[in-house]
Order: structure tokens, then C-alpha cells, then sequence
């Protein structure tokens, strides 16, 4: 008997010990392509998009969203090294080598024909011994310690490209701890990154700024306006000072001369009725979203009256924050409340373009960081540089434990599990003990890239765990700067736990659900896809040439062929 085939021809499967094998190799792909950019002495990954355009960084989850991938495993990685820096902004490289580490033993452990339920149960262990062995090394520290900030921040700016290209006379660590202090809620432990607006033009990497304020990207809109206020009041409108089109058609009839001339004149006493409220409201600074013609330009800056239109939506936003002005609801009925203020207002050349300035505001609730460098390809890495540092003090702020950096963190993890999957019976205890080898690979890895051997590292490091009496904490871990195995000491190199805590999360999440996939399933990508006029749709795995396009009708009552 005969029976049917399950699977379609344009079906392929590719079978259960493939599959398996296939996922972990990719696995381990991700991670050979983004590890050597770890650590201080890591180095920047290049790529070059469709385009042309290219982009500089360091940054793994920056490289890995730049990296086209077919592979649903490799897809999965990326967007669980892309959760890690969604959360918490650091650690994404250290999450991508968890990952392939993980992966990579796990390939080690079905070799030993552990089933992969068991693997998985063993990393899950293996995750809720490393989450308590944090919660027992962590440190607390208090919030608002400017030390332990500056400290995070230049741990986290080892090595990019802000420092290596910067003055070691200007601070930049010193700059974005003040940026955040200045608009974090300390009682409440809450800071809203959006508070913190980064400006970027082109220029010296020296001259980089923290401008108490908002820096605006716009021009004064006359020449004859004031280039310079002091202790300004602005006004923030969302209303234009010009006459509008209607929405809708509509016509004037004009039978003579003088009508014309009522008609511009009109236009003309509706603008200045307009002006006369901003001047009567006290109001010397004038920011609108939307337009501003030349006749009210032109009563504005006679008044000596700053103005400023078609300002982004975004910027009115940290204006309200910096200055505590309110956006006017009508220019009928201006309020004090509305008003902001700035000690002052000025135009600036920055970069070959001009910027204005409303800096020296009371108790601003949002300032300005404004990057400079001499390319563009490297004033993207100082944005995402400063973004790392801001949202590392971020997770300080809301969680203030912090961990030793340096490998020395996941040293102690590994020799801790080593020790406690004794406890465990059956094959699970294999697992955890892998987990163990592969949470070590960080520090290997940091070693790595700093040209220290990793065998002798290895060695070395367990020496000093097994050597350290079990009563005494010792952070032994990788010094970058003398290339040895050392202490980590507390005013070294730091870093927050939250962001531990989400590496070994994300990194044991990820790999579960790779090891959970068993097989896999492919129909045949055809790209000769087209639809007849009748409604047919099919496709031609030889392109279309075997196909009777015109179905036996004749040339001149062939169908339409569509293809899309």
C-alpha cells in the first residue's frame, strides 16, 4: 500500500540532532564575532551598510542591531543582548559571550548524552545560585555619593572612544555625573533619561560642555534682533505669528484698489494686536513651534525682543523642563505662570553652524550635554558612550548596590557554583558545573584582550579563589592596565548589580529557549511569485520560463501577468 507523503515538496526538515547541533553552532558564531571588543583594551568592530555609510563602535548591542542575520537563533540572541541594554544600557557584550558559552557547553553536555531537559534545569539552578551569591557580595552605598558615581562612570568609559580621544585634563566622567545629579529626584530615587538632552556638532573633542540649560539648534530669526539677552523671560508658543491658509477653499472678492489695500492691512493689524500681547506679558524671548513672518519679526525686534520659529516639538519640551515656562495656551490670555527664565540667552558659532543658548536657569529640571568631535563617525560613539554612562547611573540611583568589576564578579560566581553544585545530585550537578566554566569565560575573555594568556589566567585565578580562607570576600580579578590576575579594589574598577543580575538572567533565558527548539521546519523561498488577472496566484521554481504565460489565448488576448 501506497501511503502520502506529509510533507509538502517545497517543505524540507532539516531533523532533531541537526537542528540541535545547527542552533548551538550559530550560537557560538555571535559570539566569536563580538567578543574581542570586551574590556578597556577591547577593539571597535567596523560595518558598512547598503548604502555605504559606515559605522565605528565598540558597542556589542550597537554592532549586533547593525548585523543583518538570517538564522532565528542568532535573531534570538541579538534581541536578548538588545533586552540587556534596553534595561539596563551596559553589559551587552558579557551577555553575548554568557550566551554562546552557554550554548557552546551545552553542545559539550549532549555529547555526554545529557538530555536537554536536564540542561535546562541545571541552568536554572545554576541561575538561582548565582542570584544569591550577588545578593551576597553586593555593597550598598548611598544614592547621592558624587565618589561611587564618578567611579561608575569612568568604569564604564574605560576604553571607549569619549576617553581615548579626549584631554585627560577635562573630566568627562566628572561632566555627566553633574548632568545627572542635576535633574535626579534623590529622595524619590528616580531620574528620567530624557531629562538629559545630548547635542552633538562637529568640532574639538575638547570642547565638550554641560550647559545648564537648553542649547537649541536654531538661529535668531532677524538680524536685527539682539544676539545676547540677559535675565530673559520666554515665552513658549505653539501658535504661529503669521496668517494661516484655511483648511478648507474658500475665496475673496476684491472690486478695488482700496479693498486690496484693507485687506493687507488687516493682515498687518492682526500680527501686531498679536506682538502687543507677547510685549505687554513682559515676555523678552520668543520660542514657537510654529511660524513667524517678516512683519512680526519686525515688531519683535524693535520691542528688542528675541525670537525663534519652527522649533522642534522636542526642544520645547526640556525648554519647559530647564526654564519652567509652560507652553501658551492663547496669546489672548498670557499668565506669569507661563513665562520662563534664563539668567541669559545668547547666540553662539558652534561648529561652523549657529546654536542658541538659554542657560543659567533656576533649578533647571533638564540640561544639555553638547558633544564635539572632529567626526561624525565617532560623534555617534560619544552618544553612545554618554548614553551607557547615563543609564549606569541610572541604575545606581534606582537600585544603589553595586559589584567589583574587572571579571572579578563572575570569578567569585564560578567558584561559588563549583562549590555549591556538589549539593546537587544526579546529572544536573555536570550542568551546573559547566555553568560555572562558562560565566569564567568573561574574565578569560577580558584577559584575552588584554594580552594575557588565558590558560596561565585560568590557572591563576583559581589558585587565588582555592587559596582565600572560605570566611574572608576577596575580589580577585582581571587588572587591566598591569595585565595581571589581582584584587579589584573598592575605589577600582565598579559596577551596578542590576546590571549583573540581568546578564545572568538574560544569558540563562536565551539559551533555555534555544535548548527548548528540537527541530526545524524550512518551505522553500521562492522569489517568482505573481498573480494572473483571474485571481491565480502561484509561483515558478525555474524562474517562469517552462510557464505558458499566455495559457493558449493568443497574443492579443493574453492575460495580465503581475509579479511582485
Amino acid at each position: 500500500m501506497k501511503y502520502p507523503e506529509l510533507l509538502s515538496h517545497d517543505v524540507a526538515r532539516v531533523g532533531i540532532e541537526e537542528s540541535r547541533k545547527l542552533n548551538l553552532v550559530v550560537g557560538g558564531m555571535i559570539t566569536d564575532v563580538i567578543k574581542t571588543s570586551l574590556g578597556p583594551r577591547g577593539m571597535e568592530k567596523v560595518f558598512i551598510d547598503i548604502l555605504g555609510e559606515d559605522t565605528i563602535t565598540k558597542h556589542g548591542g550597537a554592532f549586533l542591531r547593525k548585523v543583518d542575520v538570517k538564522h532565528p537563533v542568532a535573531k534570538a540572541i541579538i534581541e536578548g543582548v538588545n533586552t540587556v541594554d534596553t534595561h539596563v544600557g551596559d553589559g551587552t557584550i558579557s551577555a553575548a559571550i554568557l550566551i554562546g558559552m552557554l550554548l557552546s557547553k551545552s553542545q559539550e553536555l549532549l555529547k555526554m548524552e545529557i538530555s536537554p531537559t536536564t540542561i535546562i534545569k541545571g541552568y536554572e539552578k545554576s541561575l538561582e545560585f548565582a542570584l544569591d551569591i550577588l545578593d551576597e557580595i553586593k555593597k550598598k552605598e548611598s544614592t547621592a555619593n558624587k565618589k561611587v558615581m564618578y567611579r561608575l562612570a569612568t568604569s564604564c568609559l574605560a576604553g571607549k572612544a569619549m576617553t581615548s580621544l579626549i584631554s585627560e585634563d577635562i573630566s568627562i566622567a566628572n561632566l555627566i555625573v553633574d548632568a545627572v545629579c542635576s535633574v535626579a529626584n534623590f529622595q524619590k530615587k528616580e531620574i528620567d533619561i530624557d531629562d538629559i538632552k545630548i547635542e552633538e556638532k562637529a568640532g574639538n573633542a575638547n570642547n565638550i560642555q554641560l550647559v545648564r540649560g537648553t542649547v537649541v539648534d536654531k538661529t535668531i530669526d532677524n538680524s536685527a534682533m539682539p544676539r545676547s539677552i540677559e535675565n530673559a523671560k520666554i515665552l513658549l508658543l505653539n501658535e504661529p505669528l503669521e496668517m494661516m491658509r484655511t483648511k478648507t477653499d474658500e475665496q475673496i472678492e476684491i472690486n478695488s484698489p482700496e479693498q486690496m489695500t484693507l485687506f493687507l492691512n488687516q493682515e498687518t493689524i492682526d500680527i501686531r494686536a498679536k506682538v502687543k500681547k507677547i510685549v505687554n506679558s513682559g515676555a523678552n524671548v520668543v520660542i514657537s513651534r510654529k511660524g513667524i513672518n517678516s512683519i512680526a519679526q519686525e515688531y519683535l525686534s524693535k520691542e528688542g525682543i528675541i525670537s525663534m520659529r519652527r522649533v522642534k516639538m522636542n526642544d520645547l519640551s526640556w525648554l519647559e523642563k530647564s526654564t519652567g515656562a509652560k507652553t501658551c495656551k492663547s496669546l489672548e490670555d498670557i499668565s506669569e505662570d507661563e513665562l520662563g527664565f534664563a539668567k541669559k540667552v545668547y547666540e553662539k558659532n558652534i561648529g561652523g553652524d549657529k546654536m542658541v543658548f538659554i542657560e543659567g536657569c533656576n533649578n533647571p529640571k533638564s540640561v544639555t550635554i553638547l558633544l564635539r568631535c572632529n567626526s561624525k563617525r565617532y560623534l555617534d560613539e560619544f552618544h553612545r558612550d554618554a548614553l551607557n554612562v547615563i543609564y549606569v547611573l541610572r541604575n545606581f540611583i534606582e537600585n544603589s548596590f553595586i559589584v567589583r568589576g574587572g571579571g572579578a564578579t563572575e570569578a567569585i560566581i564560578a567558584n561559588r557554583i563549583r562549590e555549591l553544585s556538589t549539593t546537587v545530585e544526579g546529572r544536573e550537578q555536570i550542568v551546573i558545573g559547566k555553568f560555572a566554566d562558562a560565566i569564567e569565560e568573561i574574565p578569560i575573555t577580558l584577559a584575552r584582550n588584554v594580552g594575557m594568556d588565558p590558560i596561565d589566567t585560568l590557572t591563576q585565578l583559581r589558585a587565588k579563589y582555592a587559596n582565600c580562607p572560605k570566611d574572608t570576600l576577596k575580589w580577585y580579578g582581571i587588572d587591566s592596565e598591569k595585565r595581571k590576575v589581582s584584587e579589584i579594589f573598592p575605589d577600582g574598577v565598579i559596577e551596578p548589580l542590576v546590571v549583573k543580575q540581568q546578564i545572568v538572567k538574560t544569558g540563562v533565558a536565551v539559551t533555555n529557549m534555544i535548548l527548548n527548539v528540537n527541530d526545524i521546519f524550512m518551505k522553500d523561498e521562492i522569489d517568482n511569485t505573481h498573480c494572473h488577472i483571474d485571481g491565480t496566484v502561484h509561483a515558478h521554481h525555474d524562474g517562469g520560463k517552462a510557464h505558458n504565460h499566455f495559457e493558449q489565448e493568443g497574443l492579443e488576448q493574453r492575460q495580465m501577468h503581475h509579479y511582485y
